[in-house]
């Protein structure tokens, strides 16, 4: 005897809610009892759904471990726990807090995120894993005071940006990577970590001096932007007595992550 047409709907639609149950209870292991909250290498995760975009959310859910992953082997091969850390572009903390586990005094980190529709999430997932980095509210920029940045819940495409009316944006402090440092009395063997969409050149060009003197370790994420290329941004550093340890592309082709070293 053949199901009717209501009954198919139905059936459906239990099926959905099941489906629906099963992934927030974290019965397949990879979620926590809320959809706001993703278990990302043994710390929890905050994620506002008001202000993070969906698909990145369920994404982290059902693949937790394969967000960042080459800045995650980038770290695990060449973060010394020594060494202070500034981290730049901290999106909801899923590499800061990463970070942080591994540092011999987790107070010597300072972790950037100028988004504000981000940093609510940043806090909470500090939170909740009991890190010690401090969250610096502002973006790394030159030239001026504040700046006008693009927002969005892709984590993946804020960026410093002139006034536009076709994308959504907001004015944010600006600072340096050597005001940082010096708010945070970090004196020299600093470890860089930047993830900022472009900016990474900017960074380089315009605090060549101080990278020279203070900075012993780069794990940046480069995008090619203008004239900014991984082969550009090595040659650049090379002037600067850096020596790059290693590269790898972004598994979707968005970046390269590359490793650089003070030279001897």
């Amino acid at each position: 005897m053949g199901f009717s047409g209501k009954t198919l709907r139905l059936t459906a639609v239990l099926a959905l809610i099941c489906i629906a149950a099963t992934l927030s209870a974290g019965c397949i292991g990879v979620a926590n009892p809320t959809p706001n909250q993703a278990m990302v290498r043994e710390n929890l995760i905050f994620l506002d759904p008001d202000y993070v975009d969906a698909n990145f959310i369920w994404n982290l859910l059902l693949d937790p471990n394969s967000y960042d992953q080459e800045l995650i082997n980038a770290v695990d091969s060449w973060l010394s726990p020594t060494d202070p850390v500034i981290e730049l572009g901290a999106g909801v903390g899923i590499l800061s807090t990463y970070i942080n586990d591994k540092l011999a005094i987790p107070s010597q980190q300072v972790s950037v995120e100028p988004n504000p529709y981000l940093q609510p999430s940043l806090e909470k997932t500090k939170s909740y894993n009991e890190a010690s980095y401090t969250i610096v509210p502002k973006a790394v920029a030159y030239g001026e005071d504040n700046v006008t940045m693009s927002v969005s819940s892709t984590i993946l495409k804020n960026r410093i940006i002139e006034d536009s009316m076709f994308v959504e944006t907001i004015t944010v402090p600006a600072t340096t990577v050597q005001q940082i440092a010096d708010d945070a009395n970090f004196a020299g063997n600093i470890t860089l970590v930047m993830n900022i969409v472009g900016s990474e050149y900017d960074v380089i060009v315009n605090e060549a001096e101080f990278l020279k003197n203070n900075v012993s370790t780069i794990i940046a994420a480069v995008y090619t932007s203008g004239k900014n290329t991984p082969e550009t941004f090595a040659t650049r550093l090379g002037y600067l007595g850096f020596t790059e340890k290693s590269r790898a592309e972004d598994t979707n082709g968005g970046y390269m992550v590359m490793v650089f070293q003070k030279t001897e």
